[in-house]
């Protein structure tokens, strides 16, 4: 006779290796997060040169040089909001890669641009930040923007290497040059995610990704809501003819029977 097992019990939840906040350590993460909302608010309102480190002290109501002993300078505060940004998005592509099976590969790479979209127009002063009209004099550092902004190249990089592994897509349908002179910054993504030693395939992915910041940026900061009445359907297609040009099998690229109406 076969001997069955009651159910395993539940095991308790790990616990915290992290020690609790301290309170003062709480009021800091709140003042920041206070000093970087009214920070985005000023973007919002009035540009990617409206960050104004008085005005937000004023609005505080506490003395400017108190601002500095949360962030050293002007473009210390404008990296932190650089970063955040970047995470924000890629943590938006990749719940929206990971919520599509494994195996379904252009639906992920769809996905994955889908919600590019979707926070872009959800975020457009996060998008004008990090996208758009630079800030005056503000030059990004490595160190402080890099990790997030290797996080948000990584996801669809990963997306298409794996389509391409699996046969979805072909590299050799694409009319990239086989090789291209990688620069650092693509080194170091390359080092980072599954394309590592791939340059052809970055550079295809890169051309695709460039042709849809491109559209995002006219959608954003363009007349494209006046030109076409129905952006989702013309994104759709924008979305097949990048698909076809990063070598995605034309059966895995048909239009969308269920794609919606407007936005």
């Amino acid at each position: 006779m076969t001997t069955v097992s009651p159910p395993a019990l539940p095991a308790p939840p790990a616990a915290s290796s992290a020690p609790p906040l301290s309170r003062r350590d709480e009021r800091r993460l709140a003042t920041i997060a206070e000093i970087k909302a009214i920070a985005r608010r000023q973007l919002a309102e009035h540009g990617t040169g409206a960050v104004n480190l008085r005005a937000i002290a004023r609005e505080m109501g506490t003395a400017p040089s108190a601002l500095y002993r949360y962030f050293a300078s002007h473009d210390e505060l404008i990296s932190a909001l650089c970063a955040d940004a970047y995470d924000a998005v890629a943590d938006a592509m990749a719940a929206a890669r990971d919520a599509v099976p494994a195996g379904e590969h252009a639906r992920r790479w769809r996905a994955v641009c889908d919600a590019y979209r979707r926070w872009s127009l959800d975020n457009p002063a996060d998008f004008a930040l990090i996208f758009g009209t630079p800030v005056p004099g503000y030059r990004a550092p490595g160190p402080a923007t890099g990790p997030a902004a290797s996080r948000f190249i990584a996801v669809p990089l990963d997306v298409f290497a794996a389509a391409v592994a699996a046969g979805a897509a072909d590299p050799a349908r694409t009319q990239i040059p086989s090789y291209l002179p990688a620069g650092a910054l693509l080194h170091d993504l390359l080092g980072r995610g599954q394309l590592s030693g791939a340059s052809h395939l970055a550079a295809i992915a890169i051309t695709a990704w460039a042709s849809i910041l491109g559209y995002l940026t006219a959608e954003i900061f363009g007349s494209l809501h006046q030109l076409i009445t129905d952006p989702a359907r013309l994104w759709d297609a924008h979305l097949r003819t990048v698909m076809l040009g990063m070598g995605f099998s034309p059966a895995l690229t048909s239009p969308r029977e269920d794609q919606p109406s407007g936005t």
